[in-house]
């Protein structure tokens, strides 16, 4: 009885050593070797340049010879069961064992493998391409309980298989694909890193737009500037960020907390809605942001807008008449008190944004820290636009608009 010892890199059989591995000296060399390795790449590479890649590959069915490892490819799937029912599988690689004309029955350089015995015939003319048979057999040793026990099998290259590649051009066709597609993933991965992002909404500044546990779906904003009512992510500005310094030191309770972007950075970025842009003016009445859109304004007049949202209207020119004025308001809701920020945080008179400069406010203004308090956000600062809430499922869909609108006062 003979007995089978399998262990990692070979089987026993008796005193007879198979090695369970199918590799070959110049195999080894060349794993052990990197230098030979990577030589041995460029050349199957320079080989394979010049029978081409792709639709434009050297087809071998009229050119292979006995011994010569080639592969078959195959798109059709009619065709490709048919092959697949002979043991001929697109993709693999087959050991050509011999060739012969099957209306001459000639052969030329007849070689058989098998028992790894060779038997050269005399050699004669190429078969005529219409009538090659070729006989093969897989490239790779074939395990009797594994295999089927007819090989080899004919196959006529030039009717039944529509390409045949050389082992080469197969091999280098298959890594340059395998590269190229690896590129695509990583330069559309990080394409997509650079102009995406997902913020999570930690606090209640934004309500009932946001909400606490939300997660959204920022575009960076390159070439579109923001817009008035836009939710947008940015970067904490100098003034924010000596608040933030100065609430951690004195251990105060935070009107709110940074929103959290789902990348490895450790950076504070915040979630608010633009009320203002840049050359508009803008100014805060009883905690509430409010926008001149006038634009004939006279430096000698003072507009104020009073508890009761009436203008009036100081002039050295009183009594004339005027035309209704047109305010762009923000019903965020005032601070609790007016003692807990300065007192620009509760009433500010209209001031021009400046170039780059952006007024930005919670949607709940009694919990949100924003442009009333540190002042304006400029562009640099911006990182981009937040357009869709993606988690929780219950609440996904585009962000829902502010509480911004325009009135008029006589």
């Amino acid at each position: 009885m003979t007995k089978h010892v399998q262990d990692d890199n070979e089987i026993k059989t008796n005193n007879i050593i198979i090695d369970e591995v199918s590799s070959s000296p110049k195999e080894n060399q060349s794993l052990s070797n990197p230098i030979s390795f990577l030589r041995e790449m460029k050349d199957n590479f320079s080989t394979a340049a010049k029978e081409g890649f792709g639709t434009k590959a050297k087809n071998v069915a009229t050119s292979m010879s006995v011994g010569d490892i080639v592969v078959p490819l195959c798109a059709n799937l009619t065709q490709r069961q048919l092959l697949a029912n002979r043991g001929i599988y697109a993709g693999v690689e087959y050991e050509v064992c011999s060739l012969s004309s099957s209306l001459t029955n000639e052969e030329r350089n007849i070689t058989s493998f098998d028992n790894k015995e060779e038997i050269t015939q005399p050699q004669v003319n190429h078969p005529k391409e219409e009538d090659l048979t070729a006989m093969i057999k897989p490239a790779y040793k074939l395990r009797d309980h594994l295999e089927r026990n007819d090989w080899p099998v004919s196959v006529r290259p030039k009717d039944e298989v529509p390409l045949w590649l050389s082992k080469t051009t197969y091999e280098a066709g298959t890594m340059l694909g395998t590269l190229s597609l690896s590129l695509t993933y990583l330069i559309t991965a990080a394409a997509l890193s650079f102009l995406f992002t997902f913020a999570y909404v930690p606090s209640e500044s934004m309500i009932p737009s946001l909400k606490p546990g939300n997660v959204v779906l920022v575009s960076r904003s390159i070439f579109l500037q923001p817009q008035v009512g836009d939710v947008i992510l940015f970067d904490p500005p100098p003034n924010l960020k000596k608040i933030i310094t100065e609430q951690e030191k004195k251990n105060n309770i935070n009107q709110e907390t940074s929103a959290t972007t789902m990348t490895k950075s450790d950076k504070q970025q915040f979630l608010k809605r633009i009320v203002a842009i840049p050359g508009e003016n803008v100014g805060v009445k009883n905690s509430q942001p409010y926008v001149d859109l006038n634009s004939n304004t006279n430096n000698n007049e003072r507009k104020i807008l009073s508890s009761n949202d009436e203008t009036k209207e100081e002039n050295n020119n009183s009594g004339s008449l005027r035309r209704p004025r047109r305010y762009r308001v923000d019903i965020v809701g005032p601070y609790v008190r007016q003692d807990i920020f300065s007192s620009d945080s509760w009433n500010r008179a209209p001031q021009k944004l400046g170039r780059n400069e952006y007024f930005v406010a919670g949607d709940n203004g009694f919990r949100s820290v924003d442009s009333r308090v540190w002042g304006n956000v400029d562009r640099k600062y911006i990182f981009g636009k937040a357009k869709l809430i993606v988690w929780p499922l219950e609440d996904f869909g585009p962000i829902q608009d502010g509480n911004i609108s325009e009135i008029e006062k006589e």
